[in-house]
């Protein structure tokens, strides 16, 4: 394992090995609460952050990586039957439409349409918090059959625990499918909102960013060139019987053509040229309005990156019909030419430009990435039809030749610095294949210090790639597998691959005089190349992680449904000492989650997290009233073997004898028998359930409901463990 030691206030960030057949790119996802996602041919990879370094006894303890050894994978192959949605319909009070259901997949293409499609992954992404149980988030995985299925965890059966380094540790199980949409997956549609039920192909999805109330959206569009925005609310059963999805209102709240001022170009055609995207959609940061918010979504076209203006007026009711508006034409739009895959990534900030509020951000043709600034107050663009000869975008630039064959597979969107602006956001890319010869494999405009300890430049993943691509042997041993073989497709052949194999991951230079008598070490060659399938960053910015696959440069490599060898890569950025204390507030100002703080902390350079990172906890003045009105509750409490008093000892309670009880973060109760108390997954610590407290106290019930949240711990506000 490779450890990042930018900066010595982080953690070792430690990369980690995954057998894995990837299919598509952009499939590593960081959740709003830095759990990491990857997508495979037929499988998803999940993983939980690890934050047992910090105790709630305040000790710290060892970690050995940043990620909890116990990861969920779970197939995502599986035709779902329209029933599925079901419940979606008896909530809304819609009568659920009867159709012909071909299983496998649906929309007008010669594979799908007919049902024939493999259902591989396609591409993958986490919602906001607040839809999933204890307010986690769910994640959206689009598969070959043009089906966008939505994954939660279910009710827990109380078990879903394990300990971990002597406290409990939060597990994966259940997962289960709580709805989906296309491929015979239909949705209820508001009133007055007029649709026609079809058995839909989708192509891309994207979730909007958090709208800081009870809805989300979510827009998504099929091979009709159409764009569906839907919101989503759903309401979770502490009592609910294991596996149970919770309630869900879905619903589709409008529906616009978004084809582009450019004609579909007939396949025949000397000057065609492939396009589509399924990662085409990419939503704005919002402009908060009162109650309202109002945000940018960018779809991509042909030869055309298009910008749609949204609005939602937000309720504080729960489960209620939302409020959406969606202009009527384009914001704005720009002409370019456009490869497969093109992309699009948002900085998250809005700026005030002469009055104005815009929003800026790049497009990844994907040869190349070209900076954009769209105006929130803008007016209408005219996107008159033309060809796309008039704009000059039939053919690709000179300068996108160069790297056409190499796309770009991860962008990324720095922080921005509030007091350094420039007119382009600081970025960082890498691209599919990464070898010795490709120096365009990595790309970034941030300044880069130089590593102290081994002074090499960049994040510590890109450091990784580079020793692996650069390490080389001499011809006579690179290729002595073959010349001893004779027969490359013999099962000695295998054998020797196999080890030879095992050999170059390891990265060792051969050292003077280790058998080389006799060999030419003047001709080395490289005998590893990368391929890069997807970057992230982590919630607040501070991390990157890297998936991917590595290769022999000297014989063929055997793809299997085995897996191929595969490694997620991780790196801090160092922003230097005069940026940091600007992340801190800007960090600080952002809403992240408990969990994203504190991974922003142990790893990414942020700020201290309250409740786990500091000894001493200073209770917050609504906090203190809460435990002084428990105060007299808490006098009368006696240990439930001796009958003596109990005293109260910083987190704990004990009595006479010596026997010690764990106390309620929210109220500082003694916790006297189990089952009636939560986990923090953050902090460790332990807080009463809201029904015991009420049957405790049942005179101060109004208080309790009001004042004390079902999912969050009272010392550090993360999120239970179940």
């Amino acid at each position: 394992m490779a450890s990042d030691n930018h900066n010595k206030d982080n953690l070792p960030l430690d990369s980690f090995s995954l057998t894995a057949v990837p299919a598509s790119t952009h499939n590593i996802v960081w959740s709003p609460d830095a759990e990491l996602a990857i997508g495979c041919d037929d499988c998803v990879f999940i993983f939980i952050p690890e934050y047992s370094v910090v105790s709630p006894d305040g000790l710290d303890r060892p970690v050995d990586r940043q990620y909890n050894e116990a990861a969920l994978r779970f197939p995502s192959v599986e035709h779902r039957s329209p029933e599925l949605n079901r419940p979606l319909f008896d909530l809304a009070g819609q009568e659920f439409p009867e159709f012909q259901f071909i299983p496998g997949g649906g929309g007008s293409g010669t594979v799908a349409s007919q049902g024939s499609s493999m259902n591989h992954l396609v591409a993958l992404e986490w919602s906001p918090c607040g839809l999933g149980r204890m307010n986690r988030s769910v994640l959206a995985v689009l598969t070959g059959a043009g089906a966008l299925t939505i994954y939660c965890e279910g009710a827990s059966d109380g078990m879903n625990a394990s300990k971990l380094l002597g406290r409990n540790s939060r597990t994966l199980s259940p997962w289960v499918a709580a709805w989906g949409i296309g491929s015979g997956l239909l949705l209820p549609v508001v009133k007055g909102h007029e649709a026609e039920y079809t058995n839909e192909y989708i192509t891309s999805f994207a979730w909007a960013r958090d709208t800081n109330g009870p809805t989300a959206l979510l827009a998504y569009t099929n091979d009709e060139d159409e764009i569906v925005i839907v919101s989503v609310q759903s309401k979770h059963d502490s009592e609910a019987t294991p596996g149970d999805c919770g309630q869900w209102r879905v619903e589709e709240v409008a529906r616009f053509v978004a084809e582009g001022p450019h004609p579909r170009s007939d396949p025949s055609d000397p000057d065609y040229s492939p396009s589509g995207s399924s990662f085409s959609l990419s939503w704005s940061p919002w402009l908060k309005k009162g109650n309202s918010r109002t945000g940018i979504l960018s779809y991509v076209a042909k030869n055309y990156v298009g910008f749609r203006r949204i609005s939602i007026y937000l309720s504080n009711k729960n489960m209620t019909k939302p409020d959406v508006k969606v202009s009527e034409v384009d914001t704005d739009g720009v002409c370019l030419f456009l490869a497969p895959d093109a992309f699009v990534a948002w900085e998250d900030l809005i700026w005030t430009i002469a009055g104005s509020k815009v929003c800026r951000g790049m497009i990844a043709t994907p040869a190349k990435v070209q900076a954009f600034q769209v105006s929130f107050d803008g007016s209408s663009r005219d996107t008159t039809p033309h060809s796309t000869n008039e704009c000059s975008t039939t053919y690709p630039t000179p300068d996108d030749v160069s790297t056409a064959q190499n796309p770009i597979t991860g962008l990324l969107i720095h922080p921005p610095s509030l007091s350094q602006t420039k007119s382009t956001p600081s970025y960082s890319l890498v691209r599919l294949s990464a070898t010795h010869e490709n120096d365009a494999w990595y790309q970034t405009n941030l300044p880069l210090p130089t590593n102290p300890e081994d002074d090499s430049v960049g994040p510590r993943w890109a450091t990784e790639i580079n020793q692996l691509i650069e390490h080389h042997l001499p011809r006579a041993l690179a290729y002595q597998h073959v010349a001893d073989d004779g027969d490359l497709e013999s099962e000695g052949r295998e054998e020797d691959g196999d080890e030879m194999d095992a050999y170059s991951s390891d990265g060792d230079e051969l050292e003077p005089g280790d058998g080389l008598a006799g060999i030419d070490t003047e001709d080395q060659v490289h005998i590893n190349r990368v391929r890069i399938w997807g970057m992230a960053a982590s919630p607040g910015g501070g991390v990157a992680a890297v998936f991917i696959s590595q290769h022999s440069t000297n014989w063929y490599g055997r793809d299997t449904y085995a897996g191929s060898k595969c490694r997620v890569l991780f790196g801090a950025y160092d922003h230097g000492v005069d940026r940091k204390k600007e992340i801190h507030l800007a960090l600080a100002v952002r809403k992240l989650s408990t969990e994203a703080r504190m991974w922003e902390w142990m790893y990414g350079g942020g700020p201290p997290v309250a409740g786990v990172s500091t000894s001493v906890v200073q209770d917050s003045k609504k906090r203190s009233m809460l435990k002084h009105d428990f105060a007299l509750i808490n006098r009368e409490q006696v240990c439930p073997f001796c009958d003596l008093p109990l005293d109260l000892e910083d987190k704990s309670s004990r009595c006479g004898k010596g026997h010690v009880f764990a106390t309620c973060a929210n109220t500082n109760l003694p916790i006297l028998a189990p089952g009636v108390s939560r986990a923090c997954g953050v902090c460790g610590s332990k807080c009463l359930k809201r029904d015991d407290l009420v049957v405790m106290a049942p005179q101060l019930q109004k208080l309790i409901m009001d004042e004390i949240s079902a999912e969050h711990c009272g010392r550090c506000i993360g999120k239970f463990i179940n």
